[in-house]
């Protein structure tokens, strides 16, 4: 079994522990994985409890822990399925990178998704925050993400992250909150801060 975190409405929570979660009554979404699986109703969980912040926050909403079977389970890139709702080929995409819960690696989408296609009984169900409960092993799926990409980019093209910073701070350059001066020759900008007196040193990527 997998372990995987749902918020439900928190005056439902009591008859969900104690009936068990129905993917009849709790399906999020219906998705068509043409032959041999035809149409399939699936409900929306998350790897992380901390993927989705707003009901994290919100005290009308209680995060469950569910414990899943992960033959039951895929995961997808939950940005690509948002945005497909109105871009095709974003949707063909995000069907196509579907992956099966026990092959995903932690990191590989930003804000990813869990699809569970089957009900969930009671005893695979407990109140998140009790004594014994289950560690989150990182701060949530975004930044583990951006982390790998950073990490990705730096080995890739040998850099210490200079060519990132310059790109930020072009990028504030242009919303009007830093001024840049550069040397083509020394091979260096200088950034300073429209509102203060810090600046920022880079080199200038080749």
């Amino acid at each position: 079994m997998s372990v995987l975190y749902r918020y439900f409405p928190a005056d439902s929570v009591r008859d969900i522990i104690d009936c068990g979660i129905k993917l009849s009554m709790w399906y999020d979404r219906e998705l068509d994985f043409g032959r041999p699986l035809g149409r399939r109703k699936a409900m929306r969980a998350l790897i992380n409890p901390w993927d989705d912040p707003d009901k994290a926050r919100d005290n009308t909403y209680c995060c469950l822990r569910i414990e899943a079977d992960p033959s039951e389970c895929r995961v997808g890139d939950s940005d690509l399925y948002l945005m497909g709702l109105t871009e095709p080929s974003l949707m063909e995409r995000y069907l196509k990178t579907l992956v099966p819960l026990s092959e995903y690696r932690f990191g590989v989408f930003r804000n990813p998704e869990c699809l569970v296609f089957t009900s969930i009984l009671p005893d695979r169900i407990e109140i998140t925050g009790k004594a014994q409960d289950v560690p989150v092993l990182f701060e949530n799926s975004e930044s583990l993400y951006l982390g790998n990409l950073l990490e990705n980019i730096r080995q890739r093209h040998r850099d210490s992250g200079n060519a990132l910073v310059y790109a930020y701070c072009c990028y504030l350059e242009s919303k009007g909150r830093m001024r840049r001066i550069e040397n083509r020759n020394l091979g260096t900008a200088v950034f300073i801060d429209s509102g203060s007196d810090a600046y920022i040193v880079t080199r200038i990527p080749l």
